[in-house]
């Protein structure tokens, strides 16, 4: 328990943070008050566990997150929005939340980022709570179900051009520069090239293996290689041992890196995973078809795919000729 601390008016106050519990705030006449009102509400959580997104979150991610005893794709991703989630709501008790700490969440949240990503957490949010009714005997309700979520953002249209590419990597930091290089040649995503081995990369069949537990939508898949990308790999691969990883900067890192060098090279509006749109766009541009495409971005759906190409009308039209 923290100390009690005196305000400028003259009353005391004090922070009572409990892991699993809210936090709680308290502010009284005299300091003995305050002591006594903070023991008062430890005694409270002590006899009564209190069902928050903190004390469950551990537990969703091993009954959702986990299948046969490896992490499915998006498993940190969803780790971090619960971490934020629960922050964002003070770690109210599931059973106490109400469509107005859902509203209040959307407003705060869309100060400082996206619609997009509030969508996503929302999403996060309702079907956490259904799981924590449904699975958890936590009598609380899906609270979320009937809020307007906000419109997902439009798919990017910005298409980096082969001199912004050069550009970018002449700034690039000597770590990153590779993982570009990787992206541009393959469309992986940033965490799919981050897990690369040399064990997943069969030179002969031109391929790179990924477990399901490594892409973003839980399925394993093959990554076709060009040759450009076949002699790079061979060059990272060199000299490592077979279950070692290629890269050792974390996504965090890679994000950091890549923005500082498009920064510097005067290339705006772009990040990392603006390679992958490129990379599916310059395939389709060249004549790929639906199911080629497929089999590079690793998409389940045509729309999910069209999203990621941005075909410029005179590119179709060259080759219609």
């Amino acid at each position: 328990m923290a100390t009690p601390r005196k305000l400028s008016s003259g009353k005391w106050n004090i922070q009572v943070r409990v892991k699993g519990f809210p936090q709680r705030t308290i502010t009284r006449d005299t300091k003995a008050e305050c002591e006594q009102a903070a023991r008062e509400v430890l005694q409270n959580y002590t006899l009564k566990p209190s069902n928050t997104i903190e004390s469950l979150a551990d537990k969703y991610l091993q009954d959702v997150m986990i299948r046969d005893g490896r992490r499915r794709g998006g498993y940190e991703a969803t780790k971090f929005r619960l971490v934020t989630i629960g922050r964002s709501l003070n770690q109210k008790p599931l059973e106490e939340l109400t469509k107005e700490d859902v509203l209040s969440l959307r407003t705060d949240r869309l100060k400082s980022i996206s619609g997009s990503t509030v969508r996503l957490e929302m999403q996060l949010l309702s079907r956490f709570l259904r799981w924590a009714a449904a699975e958890q005997s936590v009598k609380c309700l899906d609270v979320v179900d009937g809020v307007k979520l906000p419109e997902p953002g439009k798919a990017r249209s910005k298409v980096i051009e082969p001199y912004e590419y050069k550009m970018i990597l002449d700034y690039a930091s000597d770590k990153a520069k590779p993982i570009i290089m990787v992206a541009w040649e393959t469309a992986m995503r940033r965490n799919e090239i981050l897990a690369l081995t040399p064990s997943m990369i069969n030179f002969n069949k031109k391929v790179i293996s990924l477990a399901y537990d490594q892409t973003k939508n839980g399925e394993a898949r093959e990554v076709p290689l060009s040759s450009t990308a076949l002699i790079l790999l061979k060059q990272l691969c060199d000299g490592r041992e077979i279950g070692e990883k290629l890269f050792t900067l974390t996504p965090y890192a890679v994000t950091q890196a890549f923005r500082r060098a498009a920064r510097l090279a005067h290339v705006y509006g772009v990040c990392f995973h603006s390679i992958r749109h490129t990379t599916i766009t310059r395939y389709a541009e060249k004549g790929f078809n639906t199911l080629q495409l497929q089999c590079i971005s690793g998409h389940k759906t045509i729309a999910m795919l069209a999203r990621y190409s941005h075909l410029k009308a005179s590119k179709v039209a060259d080759l219609m000729n």
